[in-house]
């Protein structure tokens, strides 16, 4: 089974998007955080396969979030997807820079 975690200020699109992985008998969703702050205290002990993150918050971003998860020792074995809706050449390349797995 994967385990996923959606860090994701839009709480409606979070709901929409973790409502239909659950639909996935494959996919357990471990936790919803709505800050960046709150996921950096949580992930570290829910060791998620699979982090949904969005590249933009108020506050700290997904881009920092995902820099301060990669320094967490032990490593976290963990993949992290990038959410955004901003076609920013720029944002992709440092979310892959700091270590993303992928963008959606």
């Amino acid at each position: 089974m994967t385990t996923v975690s959606c860090v994701e200020d839009d709480s409606a699109y979070c709901f929409l998007l973790t409502r239909a992985l659950a639909k996935n008998k494959t996919i357990r969703i471990l936790s919803v955080h709505s800050m960046a702050e709150e996921a950096l205290q949580s992930l570290p002990s829910l060791h998620p396969d699979v982090v949904l993150m969005d590249i933009k918050f108020v506050g700290m971003d997904g881009i920092e979030c995902l820099k301060r998860l990669k320094q967490v020792e032990p490593p976290l074995l963990m993949q992290v997807l990038m959410l955004t809706q901003y076609p920013d050449d720029d944002l992709v390349f440092e979310s892959l820079k700091a270590g993303a797995s992928g963008i959606c």
